[in-house]
């Protein structure tokens, strides 16, 4: 292979890739992990305004058929429910900007006034709960199946 021309350091800089950050002289490299986690970072904190806080009262909240939402503008998201524990709630982000927090126990009431949303916004607020549908029964058959195993672990041991 003809190398002649290229320095023995830039040889080896050549075909180097790697996801942890180097250090070049003074001057710090941003490794691809921290490009993504950042832009990942940016794409999720989505701080354009929501555009349904327009809709709302002088209290921030927005009264539509079965559902009352509160404009959390801090956060820069529609709320409905209780959404004091993330763990039990759908986040959605939507099109034009914010985002949307729902609690698995208001679906129905999300769903009843899903026309207040935009076109846009309704397929993927469709999307989510689908997808969350999804997770939640694939969840509940796992924990069955581990308790079917222990059942039969418990089962054959007594046995022995």
């Amino acid at each position: 292979m003809i190398t002649e021309g290229i320095n023995e350091s830039s040889k080896h800089q050549i075909y180097t890739h790697s996801l942890r950050p180097e250090s070049i002289g003074d001057t710090k490299r941003s490794s691809f992990l921290e490009i993504f986690n950042s832009t990942a970072k940016e794409y999720v904190q989505d701080n354009r305004p929501c555009e349904y806080f327009d809709l709302a009262d002088s209290t921030g909240h927005i009264g539509y058929k079965s559902a009352i939402y509160y404009c959390n503008k801090e956060s820069n998201r529609l709320e409905l429910g209780n959404v004091s524990d993330e763990s039990k709630c759908i986040r959605i982000k939507l099109s034009k900007g914010g985002s949307l927090l729902v609690n698995r126990e208001n679906i129905d009431q999300l769903l009843m006034s899903i026309s207040m949303f935009s076109a846009k916004d309704q397929g993927l607020i469709m999307q989510a709960v689908m997808k969350d549908k999804i997770a939640t029964e694939a969840k509940k058959r796992e924990e069955t199946r581990d308790d079917t195993k222990d059942l039969i672990d418990m089962v054959s041991s007594d046995d022995k």
